[in-house]
């Protein structure tokens, strides 16, 4: 049984798509940062201010070693669970990684409206373009290295999550799951 995880940097629309996606394939979504929310009762931005990004870390790390591994499922992942290798081996055992690319600019774009939700690590930060730019920078090799890339840019998720369908549909693992197991496709 397989997951299908999402990762990419903060914005790149990971949890609408994970939604969309989800709902295409008639199977559960899981996000860790809403996981880690109901978990603690506490948000992203008080974790961060309080015990810090490193326990944050941790409960992302929790919530995937928590997830049924038995289950078919999508998951959403926040923008820095791609920092942690054993997490990552989790998820490559678990199903294919699929990477939603998104350039600099609509990054910056998506964090500044105002329903984005708060990004603690892009708070208060004086120059958000340099800060931007430098997290992607640290992250893009990891991202490279687990993930197929998916172009974030699409006008809406259900566009992004309709491409790794018929991503999924070309892998021999899915071909089940979408009547295609004559060989014929």
């Amino acid at each position: 049984m397989p997951w299908v995880s999402l990762i990419g940097f903060m914005c790149s629309g990971k949890s609408s798509t994970g939604r969309m996606l989800a709902r295409q394939l008639g199977w559960p979504h899981y996000d860790t940062d809403q996981m880690i929310v109901e978990r603690t009762g506490r948000s992203i931005d008080e974790i961060f201010q309080g015990p810090g990004e490193e326990e944050f870390r941790r409960l992302e790390h929790k919530m995937v070693e928590d997830l049924p591994p038995e289950r078919d499922l999508v998951l959403s992942t926040g923008g820095g669970l791609v920092q942690n290798d054993r997490t990552m081996e989790i998820l490559a055992v678990q199903g294919p990684i699929f990477w939603l690319r998104v350039a600099e600019a609509d990054v910056l774009e998506r964090c500044q409206r105002p329903w984005a939700a708060r990004r603690p690590l892009l708070d208060g930060v004086a120059d958000l373009k340099e800060r931007i730019k430098r997290l992607m920078a640290e992250r893009e090799p990891l991202y490279r290295k687990y993930g197929a890339p998916i172009p974030g840019g699409f006008a809406h998720p259900r566009e992004a999550g309709k491409h790794i369908l018929e991503i999924l549909r070309q892998q021999e693992d899915f071909r089940a799951y979408f009547g295609l197991t004559d060989g014929r496709g």
